[in-house]
């Protein structure tokens, strides 16, 4: 049975998901150690992995889509577009591609973000490419740390004020079969996540 939003007028869709065909009973539990402190709440839509160690935990995918081409090797840095939850210290990469590096530090801006690096993990980084977070830095192929299971169904705070952590780790619900709306996502999608969620999400 559909568990889209009904009205009296007729069906009332959440614009994030267009329809709910299944979600996971009695929720998940979303570890939030793992974003900037600026990061007040994650929007409903975002991309969720299931922790291979602890049954019910739920990590954040993350994703940054760049905004300018990456720059030559005296800079390694990144413009990206700020729709991100990446902190210095985690590896970021193009999947299957080069090698991942550590992120040295990011500067907010308006409308863009930097990323600094440690060092080169791409002669060239198109713009418009979407990146990953990924595993330890390799010198070639360099593989997502998290692979695409499920979407937070719900919008949730995980700081107080932009500084209180509320919990360690937050409930909320994941949808994982259903349609949902690809430009409405909060966080940007790759391919690759497509595919692996192929069998149970429709994007349209």
């Amino acid at each position: 049975m559909s568990l889209q939003i009904l009205s009296q007028d007729g069906s009332k869709y959440d614009p994030v998901f267009l329809k709910i065909l299944e979600d996971i009973p009695g929720g998940v539990t979303v570890k939030t150690n793992r974003f900037p402190t600026a990061t007040t709440e994650i929007k409903k839509g975002a991309l969720l992995n299931a922790s291979a160690s602890s049954v019910g935990l739920y990590n954040l995918i993350k994703t940054a889509k760049v905004k300018k081409a990456f720059t030559t090797l005296a800079c390694w840095s990144l413009s990206v577009y700020p729709q991100h939850e990446f902190v210095a210290g985690d590896y970021i990469g193009l999947p299957g591609k080069g090698s991942s590096v550590t992120i040295a530090s990011i500067v907010k801006g308006v409308g863009t973000d930097l990323i600094v690096l440690v060092a080169d993990f791409l002669s060239t980084c198109a713009t418009s490419t979407i990146l990953r977070e990924c595993g330890a830095a390799v010198t070639t192929g360099a593989a997502v740390k998290y692979s695409a299971d499920a979407f937070l169904r719900n919008t949730i705070q995980i700081r107080k004020d932009g500084v209180t952590t509320l919990l360690d780790n937050i409930f909320a619900g994941a949808v994982v079969r259903g349609t949902v709306d690809l430009s409405e996502l909060p966080y940007f999608v790759t391919a690759a996540d497509k595919t692996a969620l192929t069998a149970r999400i429709r994007f349209a």
